[in-house]
């Protein structure tokens, strides 16, 4: 989605631009940049090519039938069923690229930019598919950049047989390329001392939204609501932001105060999701609750507008957290742990405050600070709507993109 709104404010500047998934459909909450093209890399080929020699030679329409987008959006359902030892494995073959059992798909991805012809420069969505940029770098003779994307809290969740090689071939295919953007400065600080790369490398490009549809609220709802958009599962701390409600509740001082969940959920997220409607039904504040999955970008606009306070406590340092940027645009003060990008975000958008990560009870008393004021807490959300305005959102990023990187790069050719 950040992609895509990035490249549909590219389109709008005048620019071509064509976006390619890669090991399964987009999944989009407005309509897409560009229209549709072959899905590399299609996470059911990617299996059985890695599983079985067989099928490295299998033909084009079998290969076809299982990148079609039904049968990948099935297979991402049942996502949770991967073991640990096939997610690593899989991992390291995917980046041995050219040099593993996956080279068909390589050059497939070559074969179609041969066909279609080169862009002036090729954006990664994430690093981690740097495997395949030094191959489109060196064969088609173009600028090759990869954004860094919150890959570390993936990496470091492979068993430590494999976690150890990927991050070494990853550091080792990234340094081919010719370079990094990162989200956060954070975020590029880690990702070069865990890579291995200058830090002179990696450029800083937050980020961004497009604003269409987001008008903040100018007064403080009339029911007091905290709310959370993320996935809905453990690492964005979503028990952690139920228990300082349930602390909240027990306090007195906001009996009317309301918990709004939203976000993205799998079957595998559903016990951890049933678990939280236990503990809010055990202490009676069913009624005062509610959890939305899988919400449509018009329902988020319309959740983010009536909410008091913005919380998602995650667990892991974030590399920068889209979700901030959009409570905020939204008018919303947010209440966030003190680690990762978040402090830069906070400190920028003067829109929030931070507290001690991992811990529900100082994650309360930030809440409550923010409760108790409505009036205030309204004028920070608002603060923050308009620093996002001028500093996140992909009308003017799409022209910072252009400065800090096509126009260095028209300079040297």
């Amino acid at each position: 989605m950040r992609d895509n709104s990035l490249a549909k404010q590219l389109m709008a500047n005048g620019h071509e631009v064509t976006m390619l998934p890669t090991y399964l459909p987009h999944f989009l909450d407005e309509e897409p940049a560009s229209e549709d093209h072959p899905i590399f890399f299609g996470g059911i080929n990617v299996y059985l090519q890695h599983k079985f020699s067989l099928f490295r030679h299998t033909p084009a329409w079998l290969d076809k039938a299982f990148d079609s987008k039904w049968l990948l959006r099935k297979a991402a359902a049942r996502s949770g069923m991967t073991s640990s030892k096939d997610l690593g494995e899989i991992t390291l073959s995917t980046f041995r690229g050219e040099d593993g059992p996956l080279v068909k798909e390589v050059h497939k991805v070559l074969d179609w930019f041969k066909k279609q012809g080169s862009p002036d420069v090729l954006f990664l969505s994430t690093v981690m598919l740097a495997g395949i940029g030094k191959v489109l770098k060196r064969e088609l003779g173009i600028p090759v950049y990869a954004f860094l994307q919150g890959e570390d809290s993936f990496l470091d969740s492979l068993l430590p047989e494999y976690r150890n090689e990927a991050w070494k071939l990853l550091g080792d295919d990234v340094a081919q390329l010719d370079g990094c953007i990162s989200p956060s400065r954070y975020f590029g600080d880690l990702m070069a001392g865990r890579l291995g790369l200058d830090k002179q490398s990696i450029r800083h490009h937050p980020n961004g939204i497009t604003l269409e549809g987001f008008e903040p609220q100018r007064e403080a709802p009339g029911t007091p609501a905290i709310g959370y958009l993320a996935r809905l599962c453990p690492l964005k701390g979503l028990d952690i932001l139920v228990d300082a409600f349930l602390l909240l509740k027990e306090g007195g001082k906001f009996p009317e105060l309301r918990l709004e969940l939203a976000g993205g959920m799998t079957a595998e997220d559903e016990p951890f999701v049933d678990e939280q409607r236990r503990k809010l039904r055990q202490a009676g504040l069913s009624d005062f609750s509610s959890i939305k999955p899988n919400i449509d970008r018009k329902e988020k606009l319309n959740f983010l507008r009536n909410l008091s306070v913005f919380s998602v406590p995650a667990r892991y340092p974030e590399a920068f957290g889209l979700y901030v940027v959009e409570a905020l645009a939204a008018g919303v003060p947010v209440v966030l742990p003190d680690s990762g990008a978040f402090p830069e975000l906070v400190e920028q958008t003067q829109g929030g405050r931070l507290y001690k990560p991992n811990d529900p009870g100082t994650l309360f008393e930030s809440l409550e600070s923010l409760l108790v004021d409505p009036e205030q807490s309204k004028k920070i959300g608002l603060k923050g709507h308009d620093v996002v305005s001028k500093d996140f959102a992909n009308e003017s990023l799409a022209s910072r993109l252009i400065d800090n990187v096509f126009s260095p790069l028209q300079e040297q050719t």
